[in-house]
């Protein structure tokens, strides 16, 4: 069964700092996925510039490195405990609660480029395309989504973590799927891209990369 919004928000504020503890500096040793955010500030900067939001952001440590790279970066988390640890992380980027199915406060075409780095993990199938539709609205006209995620079928689920009871549902999406719900909201693809886990580092699934553009 899927996990309602306000248990997802209840995990995550639970977890926060622990989280925070094992996933701020992932980046350093993922240079595939540095190269993609390198590679997503290129194509912003390329098609009009503008703001790149970290979609999901957790501890922030995607809008960090965005921010290293020069872009303007903010964040938008479900949590508020995950917003507060990044604003501690981070103090020069600008973090915001927020439920990426209803981004009540941002207005239409805010972002030059969204960073989803796992985002719709929690996103049951029924709701992918409502999810990434929103997205879209947030971009604006030419603005370029870096969408990642686990390829699969499989729903895992968890109830603890790190000593914390939580209910916490991913979700794993097989690259035609997720192909199909890209061109159902309405967005151009560029490229899909996948790669193995990094041993040792991530859970043990094949990752999708997918840029997209909103026309």
């Amino acid at each position: 069964m899927e996990t309602s919004v306000p248990n997802l928000r209840a995990s995550y504020d639970r977890v926060a700092a622990d989280y925070a503890s094992h996933f701020r500096d992932e980046l350093e040793n993922k240079p595939f996925d540095r190269k993609m955010l390198e590679w997503l500030t290129e194509k912003v900067a390329n098609s009009g510039g503008g703001r790149i939001c970290d979609m999901g952001c957790g501890p922030g440590q995607v809008a960090g490195y965005l921010r290293r790279l020069g872009a303007d970066a903010c964040g938008i988390d479900l949590s508020a405990a995950m917003v507060e640890n990044a604003g501690r992380l981070y103090p020069d980027v600008s973090f915001q609660q927020g439920d990426m199915l209803a981004l009540t406060g941002v207005p239409d075409g805010s972002y030059g480029g969204i960073a989803a780095f796992y985002s719709i993990v929690h996103i049951g199938r029924e709701d992918v395309v409502r999810g990434l539709m929103e997205m879209r609205r947030v971009l604006r006209p030419g603005g370029v989504l870096l969408l990642a995620f686990h390829l699969g079928r499989e729903v895992v689920h968890k109830d603890e973590w790190w000593g914390h009871e939580v209910s916490v549902d991913f979700f794993f999406y097989e690259r035609q799927e997720m192909l199909g719900y890209f061109e159902a909201a309405g967005f151009a693809l560029e490229e899909a891209i996948e790669r193995d886990p990094y041993p040792e580092l991530e859970f043990p699934s094949r990752r999708g990369y997918l840029f997209a553009r909103r026309p």
